[in-house]
């Protein structure tokens, strides 16, 4: 496993999903607090400008990349450090810009590239591992919206659905709850925390294997660092969107799109209202990445 960081924010490379497994099983018998990140160009934008959540991606268990922008850097960044070996050259900005350019479409530097660990898919293994070895799962999160993104107020639940569609598929899975009843905020914390001791007490439990949170990045990592430890749950996930594409609330991008890493384009044609966070994975993370690499050693 390499640490590496992306413009100051951790990620955890060289693992296939089968690596990420064993080690959530490592942490899980020392029965302790931890949590992962399931990081992507957002996560590492975002952390620039709030010191507090960069802290939290830097200090997780693991920071998993999650989008194809990640492994993208990382590749990219560390072909830079090759070139940056060599003699002063004066057209370095040149054959960096270059290097961007082949990172992003040549189908033979994509060879180079880390494993992704995809939210979606790290869930479905977490599943599978935890129907196999008789572990706990709490899902908590996730709301509807309208076409135009904004969220909207009903009593279906989304981590109920998402439940229900994970139940179909592992049917021994031991899901102590689901809930999209209450915020990420501060003050709805006390409301949360006290509804999931009641599922716990419900099943006699003391804590959970598993808390998988749904308040979109950042939201759901802070909260997760408030309140997970009082729970307790020893292993803690952030995963945005996920339980949407769980019960098919949203369609995943087709292959064809995911294998030339241009998943970015697929959510703007089918999810316009995310342009800005669309805009934050492309083209602004690269032309950062681009820019750090001029102007650091």
């Amino acid at each position: 496993m390499n640490e590496e960081y992306i413009l100051g924010v951790k990620v955890n490379t060289k693992l296939s999903m089968e690596d990420v497994i064993f080690r959530i099983d490592q942490m899980l018998a020392d029965g302790k607090f931890h949590y992962i990140t399931t990081t992507n160009p957002e996560f590492i934008i975002d952390a620039q400008r709030d010191p507090e959540f960069k802290d939290i991606i830097n200090n997780s268990d693991l920071s998993l990349p999650d989008g194809s922008g990640v492994v993208q850097a990382e590749y990219y960044l560390k072909r830079i450090k090759e070139l940056k070996s060599k003699e002063i050259d004066i057209l370095f900005p040149m054959k960096a810009f270059w290097l961007g350019m082949k990172t992003g479409f040549s189908p033979k530097a994509k060879k180079g590239f880390s494993p992704r660990i995809i939210g979606v898919d790290l869930v479905y293994k977490i599943c599978e591992y935890a129907e196999k070895n008789n572990k706990t799962i709490f899902l908590l999160g996730g709301r509807n919206r309208d076409r135009l993104g904004r969220f909207i107020e009903d009593d279906q639940e989304i981590a109920h659905f998402a439940g229900v569609e994970l139940k179909n598929k592992f049917p021994a899975l031991r899901l102590i709850g689901e809930t999209s009843k209450f915020s990420h905020k501060e003050h709805d914390d006390k409301a949360t925390v006290e509804y999931i001791h009641q599922c716990m007490l419900y099943h006699n439990l003391e804590a959970l294997d598993f808390l998988i949170v749904a308040y979109n990045h950042v939201n759901q990592e802070k909260w997760i660092v408030r309140n997970g430890y009082n729970i307790p749950a020893k292993m803690c996930l952030g995963v945005g969107g996920t339980l949407d594409y769980l019960c098919n609330n949203k369609k995943r991008s087709p292959e064809v799109y995911i294998r030339l890493n241009i998943e970015w384009l697929y959510k703007f044609i089918t999810q316009p209202w995310r342009f800005r966070r669309i805009f934050k994975a492309f083209p602004t993370f690269p032309l950062k990445i681009f820019w750090s690499s001029l102007t650091h050693n």
